[in-house]
C-alpha cells in the first residue's frame, strides 16, 4: 500500500453500513484522510433482513474488487456470523491471479482462512473499517502504526510489542455517544506467557524451525475462534502442520467452558499434534475470574504438547490491535519473550 492507492470497502455480512453509517463515514475519511482513495463495493450500503445482500450480491462485490486493478486492498466494513453464505461461490482462481490485500476480522476470519487455504495468498486478521478504523477522534495510534507496518512496507514486520494500554468500552453506535468522546482506555499488565515450550523438539509433529533454544516458527493460521468453527469439515479448513495458531473471542462473549469444548475438539481433530505454538488474544468482556479459568482451560487442553502458549494479546475484538498476516512465518521465542513476524507480508 501506498499513498494514492485505491482501498475497496465490502460488506460481505451484516448490513452494518446500512444501520450504522456514520460508522462507516468515520472508517472512509480515515482512510481518506491517510492518502488513499476510497471505493465502496455495489452492495455495501445494502440491508436483505440482517444482511447487506443475497450471497449472490456479496459475492459479485469481491469479485468485483478483485478484478478491478486500481483496488490494492479490501477491507471488510464490518463483520457478521454468515460469510459462510459465500465460499461455495467464489471465483478462487480470479482471487489467485489478482493478489491484493484482504483485511478484516471477526466473521471475516472465514473469508480470510478460506482465501489463504484455496488460493496460497496472505490475508490479514486487522482492523474492520467501522471498528477501528472509525474510532473517535482518530485510530488508536498502536492500531494505524501496526496496520501500516503490516500492510505498507516491503519488509517483515519484526518484533511485536504489547500495548500500554487496551480498551473494550462499548459506546452506543445507535444514540452516536461513540462521536462524544473517546473510549477510555486502561493500563495493559501486558501479554500472558502461559507456556515456554523451551522442549521444541517435542513439541508434536508441528515445528517447522527452531532459531534458537525455546525458539519455534511456523505460518501464522487463525481468527476468531466463533467464525473458524464455520469452516470445520469443509474445503476451506486451513492447514494446520506447522502452523502458530492464533485465535480470539467475539463480543458475544462465548464462556470459557464453551472454549474448553471447542479446544478438546481441536485435540479430537489432530490440530494440536500438528501446531508450532499458540497465540490468544485478548477476551472481550471477560471477568478477571473468568480469564483466570480461561488461562486454566488453555493450560488443561494443551498439557499434553510442548508448544508456547501465549494469552491476553492484542488482537480481536478488543482494542487497540494488532494486524496479524495469515500465511506469514512468525517466531515465538520463549527465551527472550519475543514474537515476530518473520517474512514481509507484502511485496
Amino acid at each position: 500500500m501506498r499513498k494514492g492507492d485505491t482501498v475497496g470497502v465490502i460488506a460481505p455480512s451484516w448490513c452494518g453500513p446500512a444501520v450504522f453509517p456514520h460508522r462507516l463515514e468515520r472508517g472512509i475519511g480515515f482512510l481518506e484522510s491517510a492518502g488513499y482513495e476510497v471505493v465502496l463495493a455495489q452492495n455495501a450500503r445494502g440491508r436483505r433482513g440482517h444482511l447487506s445482500g443475497t450471497a449472490e450480491e456479496r459475492v459479485a462485490d469481491i469479485h468485483q474488487m478483485f478484478a478491478d486493478p486500481r483496488v490494492k486492498a479490501i477491507i471488510s466494513a464490518i463483520g457478521g456470523n454468515h460469510s459462510c453464505h459465500l465460499l461455495p461461490l467464489l471465483d478462487w482462481d480470479l482471487i489467485r491471479h489478482n493478489p491484493k490485500v484482504f483485511m478484516g476480522f471477526s466473521d471475516a476470519t472465514v473469508l480470510n482462512l478460506a482465501v489463504h487455504a484455496k488460493t496460497g495468498l496472505v490475508t490479514f486478521n486487522g482492523p474492520s473499517v467501522m471498528n477501528d478504523l472509525a474510532e473517535f477522534p482518530a485510530p488508536l495510534p498502536y492500531t494505524a502504526r501496526n496496520m501500516w507496518k503490516v500492510i505498507g512496507e516491503v519488509a517483515p514486520a519484526g518484533t511485536l510489542l504489547p500495548a500500554a494500554e487496551w480498551t473494550e468500552e462499548f459506546l452506543d453506535w445507535g444514540t452516536k455517544d461513540d462521536l462524544t468522546r473517546p473510549r477510555a482506555l486502561q493500563p495493559s499488565p501486558g501479554w500472558t506467557w502461559l507456556k515456554t515450550g523451551a522442549d521444541s523438539a517435542s513439541a508434536g509433529g508441528g515445528v517447522v524451525g527452531a532459531s534458537a533454544r525455546g525458539a519455534v516458527q511456523g505460518p501464522l493460521i487463525g481468527g476468531c475462534l466463533e467464525s473458524m468453527e464455520h469452516l470445520r469439515g469443509t474445503p476451506y479448513w486451513p492447514e494446520m502442520a506447522g502452523a502458530i495458531l492464533l485465535f480470539e473471542t467475539s463480543e458475544e462473549t462465548p464462556s470459557p467452558a464453551w472454549v474448553d469444548a471447542v479446544l478438546q475438539d481441536y485435540e479430537n481433530m489432530g490440530v494440536f499434534a500438528k501446531i508450532a505454538g499458540l497465540l490468544v488474544g485478548r477476551p472481550m468482556g471477560y471477568s478477571e475470574e473468568q480469564k483466570g479459568q480461561l488461562r486454566q482451560v488453555l493450560l488443561d487442553r494443551t498439557k499434553g504438547y510442548a508448544f508456547p502458549v501465549v494469552a491476553d494479546m492484542d488482537f480481536g475484538h478488543t482494542s487497540p490491535q494488532l494486524t496479524l498476516p495469515i500465511g506469514c512465518l512468525a517466531e515465538v521465542n520463549s527465551e527472550t519473550r519475543q514474537i515476530s513476524l518473520l517474512e514481509a507480508a507484502v511485496r
